[in-house]
């Protein structure tokens, strides 16, 4: 099947659900007529499409349109909540936190970017605008920097070219290089006012083989997060924690499994 301007569309339910999901995420809620436009299915097809989403609560219908359901809440709750890496890590994160007084991330790689799987914040809380679930370029935040660095060469240079695309400034690339190259020999990445002015974040990356890459990071005002070599043996002895904690707790680990790498 191909849409109005010749796309081919998918033809299975999930990635046509898959499309609609992600039009009212950037939106957080869309109408009809804008789902039908930024999807590219046929109106028949979205009006049974979104029917049965909200007969199944995936998806919730009010007077301005269409918004994510409760029950992707409840998946989304429990997939970040109640994965045993994330009840190994949280502990350490709130002695950080505790120790540092700084906002606190759990991220980890997908794709290009970075996934927030958890924010220990206090009063500065506020002024560093991520959200658990959110997503961010990985090589613009310190956590995804920290990640970056320890892909093996020829994905750090993928990451690099996909950097570049997003990127006007032909320096970038080397910049970039340097730092995640850099990186890879500290076990420890920067991000110095580059994506919100005033703050700065430190990062390490935490060494366990899970799926995808993990790292740990504080964030703060800049001169303190800049200078403070305290800060950054703070964050790699979490990050230590975690390693070990994550060892303790894997269920592959204690069946007496190998861990898939």
């Amino acid at each position: 099947m191909v849409d109005k301007q010749g796309a081919e569309l998918p033809a299975g339910t999930l990635e046509r659900a898959e499309l609609v999901f992600t039009a009212i995420e950037n939106r957080g809620t869309a109408t009809f007529s804008e789902i039908v436009r930024l999807t590219g299915l046929p109106n028949s097809t979205a009006h049974r499409l979104l029917d049965r989403l909200v007969r199944l609560r995936w998806l919730a219908r009010n007077e301005r349109g269409y918004e994510l359901g409760i029950r992707l809440f409840d998946l989304g709750s429990q997939a970040i909540r109640g994965h045993w890496f994330h009840r190994a890590a949280l502990p350490a994160l709130r002695e950080l936190h505790h120790r540092t007084g700084l906002v606190v991330h759990l991220g980890f790689l997908d794709g290009d970017d970075t996934v927030y799987w958890e924010k220990v914040a206090g009063s500065i809380g506020a002024k560093v605008p991520t959200r658990v679930g959110g997503r961010y370029p990985a090589y613009r935040s310190a956590v995804g920097k920290a990640m970056l660095g320890r892909l093996s060469a020829e994905d750090m240079e993928d990451a690099i070219t996909a950097a570049q695309h997003r990127e006007t400034d032909t320096r970038f690339h080397k910049i970039l290089r340097s730092e995640l190259e850099t990186s890879r020999g500290t076990h420890v990445a920067f991000d110095r006012a580059g994506s919100i002015p005033g703050l700065g974040c430190v990062a390490a990356p935490i060494d366990y083989p899970l799926p995808v890459p993990a790292a740990v990071s504080v964030c703060g005002p800049l001169a303190s997060v800049a200078s403070d070599r305290r800060l950054i043996l703070s964050v790699q002895r979490s990050a230590a924690q975690i390693t070990e904690q994550a060892h303790r707790h894997d269920p592959a680990t204690l069946r007496g499994r190998p861990i898939a790498r």
